[in-house]
């Protein structure tokens, strides 16, 4: 989220590797669910597939329920992502519900609330989308370092609804700017400048555009191999 794509992906895969040398399930699975949930921000499906399968056999052998349920999500996310959308939107059903029913401090809610909504944006279903990210929204509280994420997915969602059009959208893309930016988070800053970019350009603001996506861009010294750096690159290009 600071910008470091790289160095967090590596970071993810050392700790994918320590728990399996020390051989604890728990921390073994802990592990790989966050390294998916890492590569799914990254927009890498396919990887996001595989964290997902390794999460659920280790989950199913130990019988680790907590990560069963979010290994589901996980799967659920990655298989939408690599266009199979109603065998993933049922597998982040079934993660959720048993989730719901688990005895657990409910820490991964808004987090699995945004996965869904995403999900939904995905399959072309934009309203039932907007009732899980505003339900995140609104128990995520502001300390959750996603927040900004999940404006930017309202901003998309309400984008998407018929008959709607950019000024509903466009201040909750602006909110995410601006809260990624008191934050710190370059990534998540960049994510939302994407999103207004779209806007302004379409609305004929071209210029304002490419200096937005620019000044953000030239901060960072890696990740220009993510989805997110080319699609701000080929954003700055098409300002003609």
């Amino acid at each position: 989220m600071l910008g470091s794509p790289d160095r967090g992906m590596e970071r993810a895969n050392r700790a994918v590797t320590l728990a399996a040398d020390v051989d604890h399930p728990f921390t073994l699975a802990h592990a790989l669910f966050h390294s998916g949930f890492l590569h799914l921000w990254r927009r890498e499906p396919e990887t996001v597939h595989d964290r997902a399968v390794r999460l659920l056999q280790v989950a199913d052998d130990h019988d680790l329920q907590i990560w069963t349920a979010l290994g589901r999500c996980l799967l659920g996310a990655a298989n939408m992502g690599i266009g199979a959308p109603d065998v993933g939107l049922a597998q982040i059903r079934d993660g959720l519900e048993l989730y719901r029913g688990l005895r657990t401090p409910p820490v991964f809610w808004p987090l699995l609330l945004y996965v869904q909504a995403g999900a939904y944006a995905s399959a072309a279903r934009p309203a039932d989308g907007l009732d899980m990210i505003e339900e995140a929204i609104e128990i995520a509280g502001p300390e959750l370092t996603l927040l900004p994420e999940f404006y930017v997915l309202k901003g998309e969602l309400l984008l998407a609804v018929p008959d709607a059009s950019g000024p509903a959208a466009e201040p909750w893309f602006q909110r995410g700017f601006d809260l990624a930016e008191g934050l710190g988070a370059r990534m998540l800053q960049l994510r939302a400048a994407i999103r207004l970019g779209r806007l302004w350009r379409d609305q004929g603001k071209a210029v304002e555009m490419s200096r937005l996506l620019q000044t953000i861009y030239e901060t960072f010294t890696e990740g220009f191999d993510t989805a997110d750096l080319r699609e701000a690159r080929d954003l700055i290009s098409s300002r003609t």
